[in-house]
């Protein structure tokens, strides 16, 4: 822990989130979030929120939030790191709009029942899932405004590319939460709770002690971007980092995966493409020694 970090001096979580309870406040996070580094002055400030307000009042509000999620300098007054992350929150619609987009089928064929894949998105919940036997293919945590642009198409790759994002982190042993070391651990399928969960043999866990977040996914997921798997791929003209990981039938299923052991846990994945087959052996640290067959 750095020196100069004291748990007992955080702000209660519930007294930041009060912070923004009122309309005013929020409306000076507003303000500064659309000029967060160029250091605005108090009657600036006040122009754009509420000339009419009283200045007594309205310094009453603005002092609420320096030191809290505004600093105040010389230069003015510049938004700090938290509180560009509410106001990213609030803008995003993340907290304060609700939407929705009815199911509509992706292109793919479920791996289990062959019925057509349907995404759909409701109160912040972006899932790829089948109709037919109810399992899922992802589950995405995302804002309003994510899904508010862009064709189906355009929003399909940008869910492919944030899900891989997320999954590369926490692949990598760090929270994509709040940047902490994770711990990680083999998890048989049917003690995780996704529907669907149980048509794998074994997923990857991976567990922030510090924020709560976890993610699970299967081994494949797990190694998308392992070296000598994009090698692989690439040496036979495809590019695994575009392509949308729900296609790759090695990384969404455990048909090409054998559970060598499971005390200590050792798996065996064999990857196909064309006539040649990549096979990665994992340990429970998630190194994998790759061999072309």
């Amino acid at each position: 822990m750095p020196e100069d970090t004291d748990p007992a001096t955080d702000a209660d979580p519930e007294d930041a989130f009060a912070l923004i309870g009122n309309e005013t406040r929020a409306a000076i996070l507003r303000a500064l979030g659309e000029r967060p580094h160029e250091g605005v002055s108090f009657s600036e400030l006040r122009e754009a929120v509420d000339p009419e307000m009283d200045s007594g009042q309205f310094n009453y509000h603005l002092s609420q939030l320096v030191d809290q999620v505004v600093d105040h300098d010389e230069d003015g007054y510049t938004m700090r790191a938290e509180g560009l992350t509410l106001y990213r929150l609030i803008r995003a619609g993340s907290v304060n709009r609700r939407t929705s987009l009815d199911p509509f089928a992706i292109g793919l064929d479920c791996y289990f029942c062959e019925t057509p894949v349907e995404a759909r998105y409701d109160e912040g919940t972006f899932e790829l899932r089948c109709p037919g036997c109810d399992h899922v293919y992802s589950h995405t945590q995302i804002p309003p405004s994510a899904v508010e642009t862009g064709d189906r198409g355009d929003v399909l790759d940008r869910i492919d590319q944030y899900n891989r994002h997320e999954m590369l982190a926490y692949a990598r042993g760090v929270c994509p939460i709040c940047v902490s070391a994770l711990a990680f651990e083999f998890v048989a399928g049917d003690e995780v709770w996704t529907d669907g969960s149980g048509r794998l043999d074994v997923f990857v866990g991976c567990h922030c002690d510090h924020c709560g977040s976890s993610q699970y996914m299967s081994v494949g997921l797990a190694h998308l971007y392992h070296p000598a798997v994009v090698a692989f791929f690439h040496d036979h003209g495809v590019d695994v980092t575009s392509r949308p990981h729900w296609e790759f039938e090695w990384a969404m299923t455990d048909r090409h995966l054998t559970v060598r052991s499971t005390d200590p846990w050792e798996v065996a994945l064999s990857i196909p493409c064309d006539e040649e087959t990549l096979e990665l052996v994992v340990d429970e640290s998630l190194s994998a020694d790759a061999t072309r067959v």
